[in-house]
């Protein structure tokens, strides 16, 4: 009868640790679209602005007597905190077929942590000043998401402007690009390319992302966002870590995956969120 011993488990639990990181990455959208720092400790992080200096005309031989002190004014406080995915090896798990429990393992537990910092992320859309959305159980319109980018346009916003957006938004949009009225012919590549990407894809001078980490409130509602990477901030404070522990009752491994991190706006000015009805497709 085969023997699985410590030093099998720990060439498991390593695969198990690189595969739940692989997955954590690959999963997750809004990291890749927003203001990263690191730092180690778990002191909040206080992000300050410095003014704009506006050049003026000046007449030959006066003396500029209006400089701008430029200094710095406390604009957005990250605070850290840490989240945890847990799952369970038994000893006749890993016995009877150990290469589907460590695959099984490493999806658990990568999906979680990637599905956690995703969602904080994306919830960080409803702290944004303005909203260009159609509004509760209205659906959403091509329309108001260029109003969105126009008001981060006016803001001075520089590229890149991203549209990550709840995927029933996107199927709003999708419909009305696709409809054979007059108006949406003046579109031209424009919405077929759009048509033809579906979830992702780059026009009106915008990348857009469909993120089903949006949640849905009890009035079938979603608040996407239209932003440059500098109105949100990512902070990471602990990487993934993958301990285990032996639990001899239970006969069997408990894998805990933590990681540290602090997630906030930045600059609210760089952002706009849409609110509007995120009702299934029929």
């Amino acid at each position: 009868m085969a023997v699985t011993t410590t030093s099998d488990l720990n060439s498991l639990f390593a695969l198990i640790y690189e595969d739940a990181l692989f997955v954590a990455r690959e999963t997750n959208i809004m990291t890749n679209l927003v203001t990263n720092y690191a730092a180690t400790g778990w002191m909040a992080r206080k992000i300050g602005i410095r003014p704009t200096v506006s050049a003026a005309s000046v007449a030959d031989g006066v003396d500029y007597a209006t400089p701008t002190t430029f200094g710095q004014t406390l604009k957005a406080t990250l605070t850290p905190g840490e989240v945890i995915a847990q799952v369970i090896l038994t000893d006749q798990m890993i016995d009877t077929d150990s290469s589907d429990a460590v695959r099984d393992a490493a999806q658990e537990l990568g999906n979680a942590v990637g599905t956690k910092i995703d969602t904080d992320l994306v919830t960080d859309f409803a702290s944004f000043t303005t909203d260009k959305g159609d509004g509760a159980n209205t659906t959403a319109t091509i329309a108001n998401f260029a109003a969105a980018v126009s008001v981060l346009r006016n803001a001075k916003a520089p590229n890149p402007i991203y549209c990550v957006v709840h995927p029933y938004h996107w199927h709003d949009v999708w419909v009305e690009l696709g409809q054979p009225a007059a108006n949406q012919a003046l579109l031209g590549d424009v919405a077929n390319q759009a048509l033809r990407d579906f979830f992702v894809g780059r026009w009106i001078n915008v990348q857009w992302f469909s993120d089903a980490n949006i949640a849905v409130d009890v009035n079938s509602d979603a608040i996407s966002g239209v932003f440059n990477p500098g109105a949100l901030a990512f902070d990471s404070r602990k990487a993934p870590t993958l301990e285990r522990e032996r639990d001899a009752s239970l006969r069997a491994w408990e894998l805990n995956m933590t990681a540290g991190y602090a997630h906030g706006v930045r600059r609210t000015e760089f952002g706009v969120k849409f609110t509007a009805d995120a009702t299934e497709p029929t």
